[in-house]
């Protein structure tokens, strides 16, 4: 009985590492992923300002032709 006594409390170290180290496992994956997350936060929103700045140098552009377009009608 004390043999069994003994094995059960060598189990119990070895479960309560395990699980330790299962959440530490998680902990770590999930700042991983968000680490990775932020960055293409990052990424996407330098896109997007990049696409705004176009968008309105497009419309401009439009604008302007529409313009010259309508002078040179009225002629």
């Amino acid at each position: 009985m004390s043999s069994q006594f003994n094995a059960s409390l060598n189990e119990r170290p070895s479960k309560y590492l395990s699980t330790e180290e299962n959440r530490g496992r998680r902990l770590a994956e999930m700042y991983r992923r968000f680490k990775a997350l932020q960055a293409k936060r990052f990424h996407l929103r330098n896109e997007l300002e990049s696409i705004e700045k176009y968008l309105f140098s497009l419309d401009s552009q439009i604008k302007s032709y529409e313009h010259h377009q309508q002078i040179s009608f009225n002629r």
